[in-house]
């Protein structure tokens, strides 16, 4: 009976990450009249065209922008080896393209990973009053909680209405795979675990992610060579 009880404790557990990735995806979304900023994280580009979902985060930040033309926009991202583009102005060229004020956009071309890019957007602008942070749902949870460890005080996130990665795919279900490992690592940074762990696990998981999907190994790659 014991046994049993500390499989079903182990699995209750487990379960936390996905929950929290799944009820934070389906919060309602910000009212864009609270805030005076906006972030859009990069993704995947493609030669200087925005990925389907790349696209879908530009697509729902110009849609709040356009109910809220005093909001300044940032995007973020880097590039990776061989790459012409960045991703900050991949995304900056397709919301001018989008109509929105070439004057309220301010590209920050750095980061390869969620953690960078906010980091790195926070840098840009100290000052950035209430931010909405656009990216996918399944994403939200972690955004949030990366966002106010590198020091934003007042977040919200809302979770791109088009993108491909929507319940029941194939995406949906890799995303909540991979938020919910984000998750577990973020909170394992947060334990007074020994130093180092966290970033033992996340290497892991990067590791295993770029075998089950080669896309991102490049990625995955690139992050663990600027961790060391």
């Amino acid at each position: 009976m014991k046994h049993v009880n500390t499989i079903w404790i182990a699995a209750a557990m487990v379960m936390i990450w996905p929950a929290r990735v799944i009820l934070q995806a389906a919060c309602p979304a910000p009212d864009p009249r609270s805030a005076q900023t906006l972030i859009v994280p990069g993704t995947a580009q493609y030669d200087g065209r925005p990925s389907a979902q790349f696209a879908a985060r530009l697509d729902q930040a110009a849609d709040l922008w356009r109910a809220n033309p005093s909001l300044r926009v940032i995007t973020v991202g880097g590039n990776l080896p061989g790459d012409r583009f960045t991703e900050a102005g991949v995304g900056a060229d397709q919301l001018r393209r989008a109509g929105v004020d070439p004057g309220a956009i301010t590209a920050v071309a750095q980061g390869n990973d969620t953690r960078g890019s906010l980091a790195a957007a926070l840098a840009a602008c100290p000052d950035p009053g209430r931010v909405i942070i656009v990216t996918d749902p399944n994403h939200r949870s972690r955004a949030r909680l990366i966002a106010r460890e590198v020091g934003f005080s007042g977040v919200d996130t809302v979770g791109a209405a088009g993108t491909p990665t929507r319940f029941p795919g194939t995406h949906w279900a890799w995303t909540l795979l991979h938020e919910s490992a984000g998750l577990a690592v973020a909170d394992l940074r947060r334990l007074p675990a020994p130093a180092g762990v966290a970033d033992m696990l996340e290497k892991a998981l990067r590791t295993a992610a770029g075998r089950l999907r080669p896309s991102r190994s490049t990625r995955y790659r690139h992050l663990d060579r600027d961790g060391a």
